[in-house]
């Protein structure tokens, strides 16, 4: 059953974001299909299987962001950057005059409760990090000041917003601060792209030579992910298992100190790096893989507690996980026995539990029947769509 109409304006805004996210494609599409008038106001280009169903007004893209040892140069383009598009999307949602915004990060966050006060549009804040952690990228003299400002500004857009959504209820917990509990939406798959593995239409025993391993890290290679850590361990597991092989999802991102690494392991054939791929290749891959690869390093709140999509759709596709000991990814695979949970600051024991996985072909089989099972019954978005559509009906 339908819950909206296509006379009611629902627009999904964000300063930073692509439109290409995963999760804002999952929302645009499930908006749709509830038949809104749908409308997105973000940097990025829809590909052309959505862009069809959906109004898309463009931001600029964001060409500098603020995180770690950003520079200060950096971390004031950024701010300037932020506040153009911030002008934009305020004169854009103006002339629109939306029934529903869903907003995703502070700054449209305030145009949006802006946009409520002065022309009583709904408004949906959907919480996918936290936010205090990007203080990290200034000097350390102003953290604590700036971390105070941004929760004490939250927490006032809070006041005047109709519905908070987080990605995991242990980030859900971080933010009792607010004045909305707010609810969960999870960032997992659509299972329906996930046939299972021996329905899959790609040949899984299609390898360069027997005995094959593959391990996929589904997401670019970067500091915060246990990159460094993650191509030392392949180094080691080259010399002790040649018959495995490293395949990465999205490039590089950012500086790595152990860079040369990377051209060292792409020579000896153990590393294949692709860049942006579409998601068709994604499955691809994921399909001829073995092993999912997903460590973050506990670096500040939103990297210890992790909520990250490439994690279930690994389960999606029912591949067996090294995950790092963070809480939502050690509970995940441990509570569903899909995985071996590794301390993401040794490279050797990153090594270790890939090697466990490869020589133990009853070990991947057993885990990756439970990722599959996990998916199907918990960890999937034709279950989390629900409550995305009951919070719509709630605030009509």
């Amino acid at each position: 059953m339908r819950v909206g109409n296509s006379h009611t304006k629902v627009c999904l805004v964000s300063c930073v974001d692509d439109v290409r996210n995963v999760r804002v494609i999952r929302f645009l599409n499930t908006l749709v299909e509830d038949n809104f008038n749908v409308i997105a106001i973000m940097p990025g280009v829809l590909d052309n299987s959505t862009a069809f169903k959906i109004i898309h007004y463009p931001l600029p893209s964001l060409k500098r962001s603020f995180w770690y040892n950003a520079g200060l140069l950096n971390l004031l383009q950024a701010l300037l950057y932020r506040l153009r598009n911030s002008f934009i999307l305020a004169l854009r949602l103006a002339k629109i005059k939306p029934n529903i915004i869903v907003c995703k990060e502070p700054d449209s966050w305030l145009v949006s409760v802006l946009m409520r006060l002065l022309f009583g549009c709904k408004v949906i804040a959907d919480l996918h990090e936290v936010y205090e952690d990007r203080v990290l990228a200034f000097p350390k003299l102003t953290q604590n000041l700036l971390r105070k400002v941004i929760r004490a500004l939250m927490k006032k857009l809070s006041q005047f917003t109709d519905e908070i959504i987080h990605v995991s209820a242990e980030r859900q917990q971080i933010y009792n601060y607010l004045h909305k509990p707010g609810i969960v939406i999870s960032q997992y798959p659509e299972i329906k792209h996930f046939p299972k593995r021996v329905m899959c239409k790609y040949d899984i025993s299609d390898r360069s030579y027997q005995r094959q391993i593959t391990a996929i890290h589904a997401g670019a290679l970067r500091y915060t992910y246990a990159s460094e850590q993650l191509l030392e361990a392949m180094e080691i597991v080259s010399k002790l298992f040649p018959g495995m092989r490293f395949v990465v999802l999205g490039g590089v991102d950012g500086k790595l100190k152990n860079v040369f690494l990377i051209e060292l392991l792409k020579n000896k054939g153990v590393l294949e790096i692709y860049q942006r791929v579409p998601f068709s290749e994604v499955l691809r891959q994921l399909y001829i893989s073995d092993i999912g690869i997903n460590l973050v390093l506990p670096v500040d709140i939103t990297h210890t507690l992790a909520a990250p999509q490439k994690l279930y759709e690994y389960l999606a596709a029912g591949l067996p996980v090294i995950g790092a000991n963070v809480p939502t990814i050690r509970r995940v695979l441990k509570e569903y026995e899909c995985g071996l949970i590794v301390d993401p600051f040794s490279p050797q024991d990153i090594a270790n539990g890939l090697l466990q996985l490869a020589q133990d072909e009853a070990l991947r089989q057993n885990m990756g029947k439970n990722a599959r099972e996990a998916a199907e019954k918990h960890f999937n978005w034709e279950k989390e769509k629900t409550v995305l559509k009951g919070v719509l009906k709630n605030l009509l």
